[in-house]
């Protein structure tokens, strides 16, 4: 079966009803409209591309199993972020994904005179080697509002928190991520003028780890040399200028869309059983019809602020009758994973 390309002609409210009467027309437009950011966040996240797939696919098949518990269908964009966002961290804990900040930024060095004459791509390209200095939760929100542009009341929802709450982040992370920046660019440029940054280096391999980002920025909190290397380097334009921040060229393999949506509209019984095993395994959701908030690995602040323990809550019977009411069922197979071109950036 073919699966037509109903680009645009839905606003979400219409998409999510579709789906949830089970219209692969619904289905196939939100594919169009959104798994290809989804799977650039999934990526951000996930070292694999075969796994940022894995949580695309998995990601639309709790759409089939609880859109129809969305409050505000008008949220579906920020709805499947939260659902996506919970899918990488579930297999980051698991321990069945490696994490994308494992992976070495294959960047080139910026030049002395970066903060007058480096392009706006090129800009983009250094605060993407800065994001390695942050830590999961703040990376996760910079993902959220700069890199794929949700709004204030999206990031709040993507997140799980209050519209107040996220601003707070948000603020927290963007001073963070201008600090690592700053960190990056003394790292890169200042060297030579200061032996004491130089021997702190020895043996760097270029990539800005949370560790190191704290070390460069302590040592230039008590060098006046590189002190006045970052406030020269550092100008306000500088970080602006490179704000949204370009998002990763990934891109799913040719042949995905076809077989996830075969996999989304399986309503076989081996289909119906695994789209509830994913559905079970989900995070718990909320009244509003949102997932609640699991938290990056390993981030202590994070689950202080708010945590939510992922459980198995989904209801099989109820699940198996909206289901019969005509919601198409995931498949138990995996669509096709991304090759060559998942793998960019």
């Amino acid at each position: 079966m073919r699966y037509p390309n109903y680009r645009s002609r839905m606003e979400d409210p219409e998409v999510v009803a579709a789906i949830v009467a089970g219209d692969p027309a619904g289905l196939a437009e939100a594919y169009d409209r959104y798994a290809t950011p989804l799977y650039s966040y999934c990526r951000s996240m996930l070292h694999e591309p075969a796994d940022a797939a894995d949580a695309v696919q998995d990601t639309f098949l709790v759409a089939t199993a609880k859109l129809r518990d969305l409050r505000d269908p008008a949220r579906l964009r920020p709805w499947l972020y939260a659902v996506a966002r919970n899918e990488c961290f579930r297999r980051l804990r698991a321990g069945k994904a490696l994490s994308a900040l494992e992976e070495a930024a294959d960047l080139p060095a910026a030049s002395a005179d970066i903060g007058a004459a480096t392009e706006k791509a090129e800009l983009s390209q250094l605060i993407r080697a800065a994001m390695d200095g942050l830590n999961p939760g703040e990376r996760d929100v910079i993902e959220l509002s700069l890199v794929l542009e949700l709004e204030s009341d999206e990031l709040a929802a993507a997140l799980g928190v209050s519209r107040n709450h996220a601003h707070a982040l948000l603020s927290r992370a963007r001073s963070q991520l201008e600090r690592s920046l700053g960190a990056l660019i003394v790292a890169r440029t200042g060297r030579d003028a200061c032996a004491g940054l130089d021997a702190m280096l020895a043996g760097w391999d270029g990539r800005l780890t949370v560790l190191m980002r704290k070390r460069i920025s302590r040592h230039i909190e008590d060098c006046d040399i590189c002190g006045e290397r970052k406030r020269r380097e550092m100008t306000p334009a500088l970080f602006a200028g490179a704000l949204p921040i370009a998002a990763l060229p990934a891109a799913l393999s040719p042949g995905f869309r076809e077989q996830l949506l075969r996999v989304l509209a399986d309503r076989s019984p081996a289909g119906l059983t695994h789209r509830l095993a994913v559905a079970n395994r989900a995070a718990p959701f909320g009244p509003n019809g949102f997932p609640k908030p699991a938290s990056p690995p390993g981030a202590a602040r994070w689950r202080r602020v708010r945590h939510h323990p992922q459980a198995a809550v989904a209801a099989a019977g109820a699940m198996a009758a909206g289901a019969a009411g005509g919601a198409p069922a995931g498949g138990a197979g995996r669509a096709q994973r991304p090759g060559a071109a998942g793998r960019a950036g």
